[in-house]
């Protein structure tokens, strides 16, 4: 009854939430009758009011936007296989608890993350430490430790990367990020500091690297004009999404 008062006494509403009600069960149910919620007194479109759906990570929402997605639809692999001159998979891949289940099954054998904490971010923290120690080879592209860096599987990588918040020069230049943060606004992240260790990589020149040395030299994909300037990876994302 309170807050009942509280939102009849205030012209404008706000309405905040976060992983717990995205990635719930009856997650778009609900959500929907948050928004109906704000609707019945025009809590919609009025400066100052609306919905306010937090993200576990500030770039989540920009993955979604160019195309990282385990179901990816096929106008977007169609695009993808003309921009690039490639058949890409049309399988569907694995969302964070399928993938827990397919490390745990031994249906996937290498586990490979670009940043996070997925052991202590995942919806079942013992669950997932079991199934990550029955992979192969688990690998971490990371700015700094946390604790799945320490739960393994019978092989283990981390890879050190530059953080956001460092100077990343290559060969094109002195080179800038874009990111989406949880508000929908994309810009660009540039960082300022000198990096911790000259001997550092970017993480587009790990990916790049990493790229070079599986496909071969023979790749349709130009991976070191992505490692030199970043720009060509926007410009081809563009043209793709």
């Amino acid at each position: 009854e309170r807050a009942l008062d509280m939102v009849l006494a205030s012209r404008r509403v706000i309405v905040c939430w976060a992983m717990g009600l995205t990635q719930h069960k009856h997650s778009v149910p609900t959500i929907r009758e948050v928004v109906n919620f704000l609707l019945l007194r025009g809590n919609i479109g009025r400066t100052g009011a609306g919905v306010c759906p937090v993200r576990g990570h500030s770039n989540v929402q920009g993955d979604r936007t160019m195309g990282i997605f385990e179901r990816p639809a096929p106008a977007f692999l169609d695009a993808l296989e003309k921009e690039f001159g490639f058949a890409p998979p049309r399988e569907h891949g694995y969302d964070v608890v399928r993938a827990i289940r397919a490390l745990r099954d031994g249906e996937a054998k290498v586990f490979f993350a670009m940043g996070g904490n997925f052991v202590s971010a995942s919806p079942d923290t013992e669950v997932t430490e079991a199934a990550m120690r029955r992979a192969r080879l688990t690998v971490h592209v990371s700015t700094k430790l946390n604790r799945s860096h320490v739960v393994t599987g019978a092989r283990a990588l981390i890879l050190p990367t530059l953080g956001r918040t460092e100077r990343d020069a290559q060969g094109g230049g002195e080179q800038f990020v874009t990111v989406e943060d949880s508000m929908g606004m994309v810009h660009a992240s540039r960082g300022r500091l000198a990096p911790a260790s000259p001997l550092l990589l970017s993480e587009p020149a790990i990916v790049s690297r990493l790229a070079r040395r599986v496909l071969g030299e023979d790749s349709v994909v130009p991976w070191e004009e992505f490692e030199r300037d970043y720009g060509a990876i926007r410009d081809r994302i563009a043209r793709v999404v």
